[in-house]
């Protein structure tokens, strides 16, 4: 009676505490979660006032386009005439005029992205002066002067003009007009006398520049 009491004991016991393999954990396992990664794009957003048909977008521009532009960014950057350009106090360092065409059309330029607001501005003052000559007898009163006597900057723009009838100095060959010339009526040459008359013509260029839009 006694040993078949144990063994029912033993039985009971051997079930609950799951020596016959037992029940399956109910422990969580514990898991990662993933979450998903989002990737950021520069915003190219529209400037106030910038619409397709008042920007002009970099690569639609010529290659000298391009580096009138590329210029402006850094500097006020001029245009002019060849008339300008080839003279060679001025050594090329505007742009042709026909290159300010399409910026003088646009207000904005759009480059990688990035907006640019154009503005512009008249640049320095760019004088030429054509010397004209004629050979004409001096009243008593006329201011002469031997050509020999004249500075070394101005006696041989003179001499061309005797030889040619008139001369066009380059442009920037003289920010204003020497004093030798004009305060000389008449000029003499190997005894001839030559009356003088010297006509300024200014020029500015347009310059532009090119200022980023935060």
């Amino acid at each position: 009676m006694r040993r078949e009491l144990m063994v029912v004991l033993l039985v009971l016991l051997a079930g609950c505490s799951g020596l016959n393999g037992g029940a399956p954990s109910t422990q969580p396992t514990e898991t990662t979660s993933v979450v998903p990664t989002t990737t950021s794009s520069p915003s190219n957003t529209t400037p106030t006032g910038a619409t397709p048909s008042n920007t002009v977008i970099y690569t639609a521009l010529s290659d000298t386009e391009q580096q009138a532009f590329d210029a402006a960014k850094q500097r006020a950057t001029g245009f002019a005439p060849d008339s300008v350009r080839e003279s060679p106090y001025v050594n090329r360092t505007y742009f042709p005029t026909d290159a300010k065409a399409v910026f003088q059309n646009h207000e904005f330029v759009q480059k990688n992205g990035s907006y640019y607001q154009l503005s512009w501005d008249a640049g320095p003052t760019l004088a030429t002066y054509d010397i004209q000559v004629t050979e004409q007898q001096p009243s008593e009163n006329a201011s002469v002067v031997a050509l020999e006597n004249l500075s070394s900057e101005v006696r041989e723009p003179v001499q061309k003009a005797i030889e040619n009838g008139s001369y066009d100095t380059p442009f920037g060959k003289w920010d204003s007009l020497p004093e030798s010339l004009s305060n000389a009526d008449f000029v003499r040459a190997n005894g001839t006398h030559y009356k003088l008359d010297v006509i300024a013509g200014d020029f500015w260029a347009d310059e532009m520049r090119a200022e980023p839009v935060e």
